[in-house]
């Protein structure tokens, strides 16, 4: 699901182990939507040329991107969801 935390395109994840995870929605290879993609285990694919990265670290973990995508920590309160993004 794509969100916008303060100004920030958020791509948040409710992965295979249950948890939730906040990944940067633009991949880094070629500035395309991840929440567009499939989720493959613990990683995003991107829907344009495939890169994926894990969602829990941001690590590329299908080329052809090289750089990591940006991570956000996520906390659930009282049944809240809350994404910190660093000013």
């Amino acid at each position: 699901m794509r969100v916008e935390v303060d100004g920030e395109p958020v791509c948040l994840v409710h992965a295979e182990d249950d948890n939730f995870y906040a990944i940067g929605d633009t991949c880094t290879h070629e500035e395309y939507s991840l929440c567009e993609g499939e989720l493959w285990e613990m990683s995003v694919e991107c829907p344009r040329h495939g890169s994926r990265f894990d969602v829990r670290t941001g690590k590329v973990t299908g080329l052809p991107a090289v750089i990591p995508a940006k991570t956000f920590p996520v906390t659930i309160e009282n049944g809240d969801l809350f994404i910190e993004v660093p000013d």
